[in-house]
């Protein structure tokens, strides 16, 4: 592969350009490289991120109008407002699949961005090339990564803000809260940051494995596992708080609890009367009885007013727990840049 770093005589490249042994002409040649060695990944990516970006603020503004009209609370069911929300095509089952899109654009980042940039040098043979020039190594490959992180962050930085608002404005149609599942993964800055450390962890792999194919490979294997380990951790961030409900409450976030609670435990197999004390089994069993003698009456025990533990984390821990999980991304980012500091270091250029 021909490049601007290894053709000294192309008038036509910004390598010609007049002071070119000067600091701010040598990054130019390099993000002219960048662009000629990268160009349909970035344009790809950033025409996807357009796309999506739109379509999020597309649909919150579909949202806030419905909000509007059902004066900025949750649309009773069967409301005329409502109907556009729910459906096949409605506007809730399409902010969850724009969700998911912004979800699996980090790994896109690490996979199509990442993952060549040193792995392609290798299979291609271009890095003897590329690094015996004038200019370092060091500088050739922190120069491209600082070039296609900027175009990364400002994609992950327009797509974050977006699909937060869209979720503010769905959770207050639909009533759905924004501590569990998708909304929260895709909330907080998450995907900006997630962006960034998959794209290090790309770059890592690729430089590791020298291969693109192997490299993509491991990158789908990580962020799966990544993202089930983070289902099963982060509701245990800090430990859950307790409260009573009443039983038959079937509301996403019971009354005196907050909104956009994580239920961790619903039910103790203790059951508490209003006022919050233990009730006996035998009283239950006496009071609510069914015809069989065995199974309880719910309707018997929402007349009684008895009520159930329930173990949560309130909602007001959410930017806590979005600070936790964007630490660790920042982390293992900073693991990957540290290895492919040392592998470029340890390369031989004689190995091509």
């Amino acid at each position: 592969m021909s490049s601007a770093l290894t053709q000294a005589g192309l008038p036509a490249t910004p390598a010609a350009s007049p002071g070119r042994n000067h600091g701010g002409a040598r990054l130019a040649d390099l993000a002219w490289l960048t662009w000629r060695q990268h160009r349909a990944a970035i344009i790809a990516g950033l025409v996807l991120a357009a796309v999506v970006t739109a379509g999020l603020l597309y649909l919150a503004a579909r949202i806030t109008t419905i909000n509007t009209e059902c004066g900025n609370t949750e649309c009773p069911t069967g409301a005329a407002a409502a109907a556009p929300l729910f459906g096949p095509f409605g506007l809730a089952g399409l902010s969850g699949d724009l969700a998911l899109a912004v979800m699996l654009m980090p790994l896109l980042a690490g996979v199509f961005l990442g993952v060549p940039l040193l792995a392609r040098e290798h299979e291609q043979r271009t890095l003897l090339l590329a690094w015996s020039q004038d200019i370092t190594p060091q500088r050739w490959l922190w120069t491209k990564l600082a070039i296609l992180g900027g175009l990364t962050a400002a994609a992950g930085a327009a797509m974050s803000a977006a699909v937060a608002h869209l979720a503010h404005v769905a959770s207050i149609a639909t009533g759905l809260d924004l501590f569990s599942g998708l909304a929260f993964l895709v909330t907080g800055w998450l995907p900006l940051v997630q962006s960034l450390a998959w794209l290090a962890v790309g770059v890592a792999l690729g430089a590791a494995y020298r291969r693109t194919l192997p490299a993509i490979f491991t990158t789908l294997a990580g962020y799966a596992a990544a993202y089930y380990l983070v289902q099963w951790l982060y509701p245990t961030f800090r430990a859950p708080l307790t409260g009573l409900v009443p039983i038959g409450n079937n509301q996403s976030s019971p009354p005196g609890l907050g909104s956009n609670i994580l239920v961790i435990q619903s039910g103790s197999g203790t059951i508490y009367d209003a006022a919050g004390h233990p009730v006996s089994p035998a009283t239950i069993v006496s009071l609510c009885s069914s015809g069989s003698g065995k199974l309880l009456s719910a309707p018997c025990l929402v007349q009684h007013h008895f009520m159930s533990l329930l173990r949560y984390q309130p909602g007001s821990r959410i930017p806590e727990f979005h600070l936790i999980l964007a630490g660790g991304y920042l982390a293992l980012g900073a693991v990957a840049v540290g290895v492919v500091w040392l592998l470029a270091r340890r390369t031989s250029l004689s190995a091509g």
